[in-house]
């Protein structure tokens, strides 16, 4: 994985080249490690080539990873899906930014982290892989689905989901899981984790249909553990509700709500 820093690990570098020190302990994979690197009067000197750091403004809060020997944004536009996509640092996991809406579901990834996930599990949508990574831990088999292969191209920069491509018991599946879904054997899985983009960007993946579609491919007593999006909360909607009322006529039982933390339990 190529060397990969925050906006604010850059300032920080900037002033220790300032103030003419020759060496500063930094990380170039978001904080998963450290390390000392060289410093000139040019840049930051990394593999034994001097790397330019570029002048950031006051209010830019991206990561910067290394190509061709030059520290570029991870951020890029894309013309198919007509959204912008960029990686954002935070003080632990970087977050996935799309068209200017932070996916930020820092409980929810807790949640599957904390609980006992075993058996085979159903992870849709794969995202940077932070709800698959915490299920392989312990679960024999994680089958991830992501419709978006711009959000995989992101991943790829991220120190962070480096498990994603490279734990034995996850499989990365590319496509649309409300039709993927229709391809498993009945009671395929012991855990299914949903947590789709928004309303609008994710088609049907919150239609009757497709809970129906989950209740089958699950077993007996296996739960579903579904991010809901605070859509139109502002309205006056309350869109989880919504989805929750249509889970349990797809056959589904609600174990437990978390308003706050914007996720439900569910179990067949």
């Amino acid at each position: 994985m190529n060397p990969i820093f925050s906006s604010a690990e850059l300032r920080r570098i900037t002033e220790a080249i300032k103030e003419s020190k020759t060496e500063i302990e930094t990380t170039f994979d978001l904080g998963r490690t450290t390390t000392t690197l060289n410093l000139n009067k040019k840049g930051v000197i990394i593999k034994k080539k001097t790397i330019l750091v570029p002048s950031l403004e006051l209010n830019d809060k991206c990561c910067y990873v290394l190509l061709k020997n030059k520290l570029e944004k991870v951020q890029f536009f894309s013309p198919q899906t007509n959204l912008f996509y960029k990686l954002i640092p935070t003080s632990f996991r970087p977050i996935m930014q799309c068209s200017g809406t932070s996916m930020h579901k820092k409980e929810f990834v807790e949640r599957i982290d904390h609980d006992k996930i075993n058996g085979v599990v159903l992870d849709a949508g794969t995202g940077l892989g932070y709800t698959a990574i915490a299920a392989a831990a312990k679960a024999q088999q994680v089958i991830t689905v992501e419709c978006d292969d711009n959000v995989t191209r992101l991943a790829e920069f991220n120190p962070y989901s480096a498990e994603l491509f490279s734990l034995p018991n996850i499989e990365r599946k590319q496509g649309n899981i409300v039709e993927l879904i229709k391809e498993f054997p009945d009671r395929s899985f012991d855990i299914i984790i949903f947590d789709a983009g928004t309303p609008k960007s994710s088609d049907a993946f919150f239609s009757l249909g497709n809970y129906q579609q989950a209740h089958r491919v699950l077993k007996r007593n296996g739960y579903l553990y579904h991010y809901l999006p605070k859509h139109h909360l502002k309205r006056g909607r309350d869109f989880g509700r919504e989805t929750i009322d249509r889970m349990i006529k797809a056959g589904f039982r609600l174990v437990e709500r978390k308003m706050k933390e914007s996720y439900v339990v569910m179990v067949k």
